[in-house]
């Protein structure tokens, strides 16, 4: 009885093991921007213009993931070879098309997806719909074509997964050229703290009481780092983060500026851009893009760049560091206040005060960057208040004085007077005792 029960208990694990290997994959709907049914910041939907039946939360991202991971695989196929995960997504005429995109080596790559639904079936196994949406043919670090495209499609749930069978392109026309560069945006910026500070998990309040605190430093723009670089490139949070951000700022009356960290102006690196930027309009308050490519990029690659973005926002100012001829401004131009914590590498409150007064006084209009809120020497604490060297900013009426120039100098060498001054007491001790000592007269 027991050698029953034991070989029961055996074949029930044994059972459990080969389904749980046939379960699907929880990452397989995951990618390098992670989820993609809510959109990734690359798709959006307009309120649905079909029925019968109402789309259900779950269906709508599914069909979200199965229309951008199905680029992605489009990707995958044309690089390795492999096309046996198209199926996964295609089926029929449309699966012809993509093998047919994936052997030519040229996939597209598209953003500013807005999604209209026309049909749901009343079995909830097929769906009709329209995508618009702006695409980019690459051709090495520039572009064949940068166009927006509109295309009915037809999808069905086949074996728990949405496939797209067919598609029809209705309207593709390239978008316009640019205008000529310029002119740069006139802010007086502080950056939110160091490149590695992650501020899409910030909440609404934090973005209140950092952006309140920007407005009482008398700035006008706050600065976001966003790292696209290989390896962080695209994060499906940045979209939303970077709205409520805008819509803080735009309640205080400022701006943000966007400083863009990538190895080089690639048109992967140009889909995460648009990614963090979002599917829908203009974000709040959203005032420029500054690049920070590891090489410096091609004029054209820059022109490209500038087109993609003004096709979709108007006139947005994009500069590079270091500078571009083809962008509208460039990091040099902008005067940035450097501390200077020569000869002992000190710098206390008082001297720094003195130094950004004095860059204040230097740089009474135009643009300029100056400082972190957050980090060393930041003009706020961890907890939001407040740093005593923000009194250089939040009164910059006063004047860089003789009196502070001399006590901020005397606190950062005090190290260096204290050890002159015991060297030369040393010196006095060390001589006193070496001086021979007069011998007594002998009777």
């Amino acid at each position: 009885m027991l050698e029953y029960g034991g070989m029961t208990r055996l074949s029930v694990l044994l059972t459990a093991l080969l389904l749980s290997s046939c379960a699907p994959d929880p990452a397989a709907g995951q990618t390098q921007a992670g989820a993609l049914g809510t959109g990734a910041g690359l798709l959006t939907w307009a309120p649905d213009q079909g029925g019968p039946r109402p789309m259900t939360p779950s269906a709508r991202e599914a069909i979200t993931d199965s229309l951008l991971r199905g680029e992605r695989e489009v990707e995958f196929a044309a690089r390795t070879g492999e096309q046996a995960g198209l199926r996964d997504l295609f089926a029929e005429a449309a699966l012809d098309d993509t093998q047919a995109v994936a052997a030519s080596g040229a996939p597209l790559l598209t953003w500013a997806h807005r999604v209209t639904l026309h049909f749901y079936a009343p079995d909830g196994a097929t769906v009709s719909l329209t995508d618009a949406y702006t695409y980019l043919l690459p051709d090495g670090a520039g572009a064949l074509r940068l166009a927006r495209r509109q295309e009915d499609r037809v999808l069905q749930l086949d074996d728990g997964a949405w496939r797209t069978h067919h598609w029809r392109v209705l309207r593709d026309e390239p978008v316009p050229p640019p205008t000529p560069p310029g002119p740069a945006p006139r802010v007086r910026a502080a950056a939110l703290g160091h490149p590695d500070l992650d501020w899409r998990a910030r909440s609404d309040d934090q973005w209140t009481r950092d952006l309140r605190a920007v407005r009482d430093l008398h700035l006008t723009a706050l600065t976001l780092s966003l790292d696209l670089r290989p390896g962080a490139p695209e994060t499906a949070q940045t979209a939303a983060a970077l709205a409520r951000a805008g819509r803080a700022a735009r309640a205080q009356g400022l701006t943000l500026l966007l400083d863009v960290h990538l190895d080089a102006l690639t048109p992967r690196a140009l889909r995460a851009l648009q990614g963090a930027l979002g599917a829908g309009d203009r974000p709040p308050a959203f005032t420029g893009v500054l690049l920070r490519p590891d090489r410096p990029p091609p004029r054209e690659t820059v022109t490209l760049w500038r087109q993609a973005l003004q096709a979709r926002f108007g006139p947005v100012p994009l500069g590079v560091a270091p500078g571009s001829s083809a962008a509208d401004f460039s990091a040099d131009q902008v005067p940035t206040f450097r501390a200077r914590a020569w000869p002992l590498g000190l710098l206390h409150g008082p001297r720094l005060t003195w130094q950004v007064r004095a860059f204040l006084r230097a740089h009474p209009q135009g643009s300029l960057t100056v400082g972190t809120l957050y980090g060393p020497r930041g003009w706020l604490t961890p907890d939001g208040s407040f740093s005593p060297a923000a009194r250089a900013l939040t009164r910059p009426e006063e004047r860089p004085g003789p009196l502070a120039f001399l006590w901020g100098w005397t606190l950062d060498l005090w190290p260096l007077l204290a050890a002159v001054l015991a060297a030369v007491g040393f010196r006095s001790v060390f001589r006193s005792r070496s001086k021979p000592r007069p011998v007594p007269p002998t009777s």
